[in-house]
């Protein structure tokens, strides 16, 4: 590409290639009759995340350190897009996880491991609760440090449609005649995407618990098992060397059978869960409960050369990402340590990442990322206790004393969801040890289309 040559279009109103938020491949334009995009990306990235529980000190609850938790994770999505008319693309991805690695141990202070005075390690209270006698002396470490898991597979793919509604490289060839030149308009497209479940072996943490010990070679699918739709929409305008772009996105998930249930797994449940799980007041509520999500982006590619006509461009990008997480029964940063899901609290996830783009053809893509992210604080274990079923304003439990308890929830912990001995993902406002918690780092992304 000939930098001399494409700096003048820059400057005037010309044919512009959309950002990349906001390009959709086409058919039956005159340029393109028909257009094909297959892209692979690949993905490394690394999280590392802070495990904070609370303990009662002196009649207050405080949150003492217990475990440092890292992710590894390597993934290649396939994507292939069609143009079926002009800016409409019908596209479907398929993520394959090549391997996705979890590690866990005992945090450190100030140089020293807290093992010794971990109060997982210490634990004496059960699963069940303490209301038989003597049922709480005995310590009962709650997971196996350190440990490991490992995952993968292909996850469950997605076909979707985008729509240009205006395209602004579209309008500025329109003819003069028809429409005034120079006429100010943004790129706007809209989509919607499906993700389908499918059969086969699904992400079953139940697999690890106990059995997760360092150094094992135990790995499980990445299959969920969940419908999920997303709606978004997205817009770009150029500015001269600017092209900002701002994206709105949304996605709900309903799960379906054979999703992951934890009441599969009675072993890593309290006492009353094989009554309660057979129950048809419990029935499908102890499995796969993924979160609502709504987010946004905001970015800007800065273009350093561009040839409209021959399709070719090269441009920095900077993007920003928040994306906000309802509470839901989900695959949480502790389910591989105790074999099952969590209920895991609303979040917030803030993630910013700047890459070079450049199109050597319109089917030629490469693209090159780094990014960094952060979750805000939020409790990972916060199950419900249960349902007050005869209105007495009262649920009434178990609590280890081996009574039937058909109000008492069957995945509630008495060790973990219990206000005062939960689990914590620590905040970055929060720093020790120059940790954050629930940081996420994308070293390398790579993505190549043809």
């Amino acid at each position: 590409m000939r930098l001399g040559r494409v700096i003048p279009f820059l400057l005037v109103a010309s044919p512009v290639l959309a950002a990349q938020v906001t390009d959709v491949a086409t058919a039956m334009d005159e340029d393109r009759p028909f257009e094909l995009d297959l892209q692979a990306t690949y993905q490394h990235r690394r999280d590392s995340t802070r495990l904070r529980r609370e303990n009662i000190q002196s009649g207050t609850i405080t949150l003492v350190e217990e475990l440092q938790h890292d992710r590894t994770l390597d993934q290649i999505d396939f994507r292939i897009a069609a143009g079926l008319h002009r800016g409409l693309e019908l596209h479907i991805i398929a993520p394959y996880v090549l391997r996705d690695a979890q590690d866990w141990d005992y945090a450190t202070v100030n140089g020293t491991s807290v093992a010794a005075t971990s109060t997982l390690a210490n634990n004496t209270i059960s699963i069940s609760g303490c209301g038989n006698p003597g049922s709480c002396a005995t310590v009962q470490p709650i997971v196996v440090v350190p440990g490991h898991s490992q995952r993968s597979g292909f996850r469950d793919p997605s076909v979707g449609l985008a729509w240009a509604i205006v395209d602004e490289g579209r309008e500025l060839r329109l003819l003069p005649d028809l429409h005034p030149p120079g006429t100010a308009v943004a790129t706007w497209v809209v989509g919607a995407d499906y993700t389908l479940p499918l059969p086969g072996q699904i992400d079953d943490p139940s697999a690890f618990g106990p059995s997760a010990t360092a150094g094992n070679s135990i790995s499980t699918k990445a299959l969920r098992r969940a419908h999920v739709v997303t709606a978004w929409t997205a817009f770009s305008k150029r500015f001269r060397v600017a092209d900002p772009y701002f994206l709105l996105r949304g996605s709900v998930a309903f799960p379906v059978k054979g999703a992951f249930d934890n009441c599969a797994n009675p072993g890593a449940l309290s006492e009353v869960a094989p009554a309660n799980c057979a129950s048809p007041t419990w029935r499908d509520q102890a499995r796969y409960q993924p979160p609502v999500q709504a987010g946004f982006a905001l970015g800007s590619e800065f273009v350093l050369g561009e040839d409209p006509r021959a399709g070719q461009k090269i441009a920095l990008d900077v993007r920003g990402d928040v994306t906000w997480f309802s509470a839901g029964r989900d695959y949480s940063q502790v389910s591989d340590m105790l074999g099952k899901l969590t209920y895991v609290e609303e979040y917030v996830n803030a993630v910013g990442s700047v890459g070079v783009y450049g199109r050597f053809a319109r089917w030629a893509h490469l693209r090159v990322y780094g990014t960094v992210g952060i979750d805000s604080p939020h409790f990972l274990t916060t199950e419900s206790i249960g349902k007050d079923l005869d209105g007495n304003g009262a649920v009434d439990v178990s609590g280890g004393r081996g009574i039937p308890a058909p109000e008492q929830n069957p995945t509630y912990d008495f060790r973990l969801d219990q206000p005062g001995r939960r689990l914590r993902s620590r905040s970055a406002s929060e720093p020790r040890d120059g940790r954050a918690a629930g940081r996420s780092y994308s070293p390398f992304s790579f993505s190549a289309s043809w």
